[in-house]
């Protein structure tokens, strides 16, 4: 298999520690075309050498991954970072079109973005902030997308991602490919309190409950949206800590 990341401008460095955050590989079963979604520092500035990965990049394979096309899709503030996580991609089986979304954190705010492509990822459309108030800080996005419509999930708050932070799961939809979206409440009640933190192992304790435990699918037969996420609010261990639980969410 060839390398999604590897040959996409960023030099000798395609496979550097620092240098990448994939999100899924999806495929179209229609045109059998492959893709893949990842984050990328900028190149000669924060290649190898932060995790700030301020680009989001989608590559396609049109040969069943033995070699990949990159295009460049969202090259973000410098020194902002789309690692709040993952980046995701989507194929509507029916019609072609491909899907981003990522959630970038920057001096101005952090948001969910969300760009298209309506020729196979050769070109990909001005991306877009998906989220709006009471979801004025956005995260862990995920994408799914079938016969024109177009769900993108994330969690979201009022503040800051800080201590005191009260999130809520969103459902954003569109069906004009992006033109116009509905922001809609998932979740009765909070499932989080507090900092979700998205760097993995070096979270501090009762930050990253929420884990990456997050997508969303479309049911083909009638276009209704189910949701997966993590709800650490419900239970407690026996040492009185929160007790993060899988919730399903359907339309």
């Amino acid at each position: 298999m060839g390398d999604a990341i590897t040959g996409a401008g960023r030099r000798t460095t395609g496979q550097a520690t620092h240098n990448n955050i994939a999100g899924p590989i999806v495929a179209d079963p229609t045109s059998h075309n492959v893709y893949a979604v990842f984050g990328s520092g900028q190149v000669g500035i924060l290649k190898a050498k932060t995790a700030d990965f301020n680009d989001i990049v989608v590559s396609r394979s049109t040969d069943g991954g033995q070699h990949w096309t990159p295009v460049l899709v969202f090259a973000g503030p410098l020194l902002s970072t789309n690692v709040n996580v993952f980046p995701a991609v989507a194929v509507d089986s029916t019609n072609g079109n491909v899907y981003a979304t990522w959630s970038n954190k920057s001096s101005t705010g952090t948001n969910v973005f969300f760009s298209y492509s309506a020729n196979a990822g050769t070109t990909w459309s001005a991306p877009i902030i998906v989220n709006i108030a009471p979801a004025n800080t956005a995260v862990f996005p995920w994408v799914d997308a079938h016969g024109g419509i177009v769900d993108v999930v994330y969690y979201g708050t009022t503040t800051t991602n800080a201590a005191g932070a009260v999130w809520n799961v969103y459902l954003a939809q569109t069906t004009d490919n992006g033109a116009s979206f509905t922001q809609n409440l998932v979740s009765n009640t909070s499932n989080h309190v507090g900092v979700i933190c998205t760097e993995g192992a070096g979270c501090a304790p009762g930050t990253r409950n929420l884990l990456d435990l997050f997508q969303v699918g479309i049911d083909p037969l009638n276009g209704l949206a189910a949701i997966v996420y993590v709800d650490d609010t419900l239970t407690k261990d026996n040492s009185g800590n929160p007790l993060p639980q899988t919730v399903l969410a359907q339309q």
